[in-house]
């Protein structure tokens, strides 16, 4: 969550080189966020058996729609004030249903998605031919998205399921050292090599521009830092003068904090108040940010 504010602060600034670098460098954040809530699903595969999916989806569905429908809620006044020629009936429902609008509902949307394959991946497991076969298609995807991109919104879903099968590796072999690392050096090297690839057929080479649908060139820049993050925090780098704490508190919040810094940068802008670098339009996001979660956090305490 941290480093997506950063992302977000830095995007208006790119003709900073350093700006730039921190842009796409940190792009490893939505691979993050998917690996955190594909772990925490896998890791309770033990509790599925006889488990009531009708209220899982129910239960999933509410908690992914609801926070976003209450950023809409307060959007769309917004929008209507500030910006009337963009208000209109067509932008209203692709908002509401998620296959047009503002730009950061795709990741609401991925995480519906998600809610689908995951449990699915689950039930096709002893089916060899099936899920492995999804895996290969999801693997072959992710090439083929390098070469001819389509419309993400429509098959993102594919080459991000590549990371259910990674992260059902990962929970099998966290406390093998060795494995990990041989992982996150493999998929530095397929990063390499594929670099090259995309230099030579003249493709976008952040990763930004492999991001949407995602290619092997963006996912296996995710799974290296993945590594990279989990090793650090087993050797607690992350508590260093408390930041844990902090961390902790973006981390519970950090659904409802998306929203939230996505309606404070849309009102800076709004408001004219964007800064002349990009450390203090951070600062400004996440400033109001943080006392816009605080003061919700009390509300409904």
């Amino acid at each position: 969550m941290l480093a997506m504010i950063v992302i977000h602060a830095s995007s208006y600034y790119l003709k900073d080189k350093i700006a730039f670098l921190i842009w796409d460098n940190l792009q490893w954040v939505v691979p993050v966020f998917l690996f955190c809530s594909l772990y925490l699903f896998y890791e309770r595969t033990k509790q599925f058996v006889g488990f009531d999916w009708l209220a899982y989806f129910k239960k999933r569905l509410t908690r992914l729609l609801i926070p976003y429908y209450y950023f809409l809620l307060v959007y769309f006044p917004l929008l209507f004030f500030f910006e009337r020629k963009k208000f209109n009936f067509n932008y209203f429902l692709a908002n509401v249903f998620l296959y047009k609008g503002v730009d950061l509902n795709w990741l609401v949307l991925l995480f519906i998605y998600l809610m689908i394959l995951m449990p699915i991946v689950l039930l096709i497991k002893k089916n060899k031919i099936l899920f492995y076969g999804l895996f290969i298609l999801s693997f072959l995807s992710s090439i083929y998205f390098i070469f001819k991109p389509l419309n993400y919104r429509a098959v993102m879903w594919l080459p991000w399921t590549f990371y259910i099968y990674f992260t059902t590796f990962f929970l099998k072999n966290k406390t093998k050292t060795k494995i990990l690392l041989l992982t996150g050096l493999l998929s530095l090297i397929i990063f390499a090599v594929l670099r090259i690839v995309e230099n030579n057929v003249g493709h976008n080479l952040t990763q930004y521009g492999n991001k949407y649908p995602p290619t092997l060139y963006h996912l296996s820049f995710g799974i290296f830092w993945i590594i990279v993050l989990y090793w650090l925090s087993q050797k607690n780098i992350f508590s260093f003068m408390k930041l844990d704490k902090f961390l902790h508190f973006l981390s519970v919040n950090s659904y409802t904090l998306f929203f939230i810094h996505l309606g404070v940068i849309l009102m800076i802008g709004w408001l004219h108040f964007l800064p002349s670098v990009w450390p203090l339009f951070f600062l400004e996001i996440m400033g109001v940010s943080l006392i816009i979660q605080v003061g919700l956090n009390k509300l409904f305490k």
